[in-house]
């Protein structure tokens, strides 16, 4: 939804709350990871990407990667000279966005708690392109495509594995429980009202029947029933493939 904040100056808040102006309208788009390039393809506004995260599947070579792993290059971003970038609220460095903001770039900070906070980012973000008609119809086509997602779905509890050594694993607080929510699936850590945590090897022990859900290849000598759902890891509009994926 866009509002209006004194002087009739339109806005729209971020999925943490942010306040960003609507217009001027973004022109030059640089997305700080692979989901969130996924909603500037599912909107229609690949034609203003100046550049995308690495591992941004379905975009043209022509248009420059960044990596934000161990914070931006903040020269090459200037020179990249972006209206608008979309990060990970979570997943890039609060420094880095903060700076982009010192140098008068808007900020769109992404951290979908739930699903359906996905369609309702493709809305705002629609509005900061000026692609409000195409952002309604993904949007609207996620929602629907999420309903009906797993036509059976199970009750089976899983342990989701974010990795190997250290083990660690998602809280009741993780948006990764939604999307098990929608193939009937549960989260075996839930009760834990964290998001990523490590895991004793203790503890590990009596989860080792568990089917084991995971975005990377097992280790070599890793036994038991084990799924390796590459989207699993991001919360953009190809989670629904990873939901498809769990209910087969």
């Amino acid at each position: 939804m866009t509002l209006s904040c004194p002087g009739h100056t339109q806005t729209i808040q971020d999925d943490i709350g942010h306040f960003i102006t609507v217009t001027p309208y973004a022109q030059r788009i640089v997305t700080l990871s692979p989901h969130t390039t996924e909603i500037i393809q599912a909107i229609d506004a690949t034609d203003l990407l100046a550049a995308v995260a690495t591992h941004s599947p379905g975009i043209a070579e022509s248009v420059p990667r960044i990596s934000a792993v161990g914070g931006i290059d903040r020269e090459w971003m200037l020179q990249l000279q972006p209206d608008l970038v979309i990060a990970w609220a979570s997943g890039n460095k609060p420094r880095d966005l903060e700076w982009l903001e010192t140098q008068n770039i808007r900020v769109y900070r992404s951290e979908p708690a739930k699903l359906a906070q996905l369609a309702d980012s493709m809305r705002k973000i629609g509005d900061l392109t000026n692609r409000r008609a195409s952002a309604e119809q993904a949007a609207r086509q996620f929602e629907q495509a999420l309903q009906h997602a797993c036509q059976k779905p199970q009750n089976t509890e899983v342990y989701v594995s974010i990795w190997h050594r250290p083990a660690m694993t998602v809280g009741g607080a993780h948006w990764l429980n939604d999307v098990l929510k929608y193939a009937g699936m549960r989260n075996t850590y839930a009760a834990i009202q964290r998001g990523i945590f490590s895991v004793e090897a203790e503890s590990l022990i009596s989860k080792q029947s568990l089917l084991r859900l995971s975005s990377y290849p097992p280790p070599s000598g890793q036994t038991g029933r084990q799924r390796t759902i590459n989207t699993l890891s991001r919360p953009g509009p190809a989670i629904l493939q990873a939901i498809q994926q769990l209910c087969q």
